[in-house]
């Protein structure tokens, strides 16, 4: 696991905008445009700050998306996304060394392309 460097950690929230406007306050500025991502229905936006964790504001795109069970528990910091040298060899490892489920959206692929910080 030695390969593995931290992307970013997702954040759900119900308003990215007002999201960004609490973590703004902390020295995080926008490093994307918002996105759309269809297929997953989530709109979203990478931020950064100096010696902190990027993270990716998420938004549902409709009533019941897929984040909205996590905003109802109060649920906000939801997955850490990683860089490796090797997906397909690093995925069957958290599989069979950690029973790992692993779930791979084919947008989310493009997504991690278009915003490598």
């Amino acid at each position: 696991m030695e390969n593995f460097k931290l992307h970013h950690i997702g954040v759900a929230t119900n308003n990215i905008e007002k999201e960004f406007e609490t973590f703004e306050k902390l020295g995080y500025t926008k490093v994307s445009e918002v996105f759309t991502e269809p297929v997953q229905k989530i709109k979203g936006l990478f931020i950064s700050a100096n010696g902190q964790p990027t993270l990716e504001l998420l938004e549902n795109l409709t009533q019941d998306g897929p984040l909205t069970n996590l905003l109802k528990k109060r649920t906000k910091f939801y997955h850490f996304a990683y860089i490796t040298n090797n997906i397909e060899k690093d995925t069957d490892m958290f599989i069979k060394q950690y029973n790992a489920f692993v779930i791979t959206p084919p947008i989310a692929q493009l997504t991690l392309r278009k915003y490598v910080l």
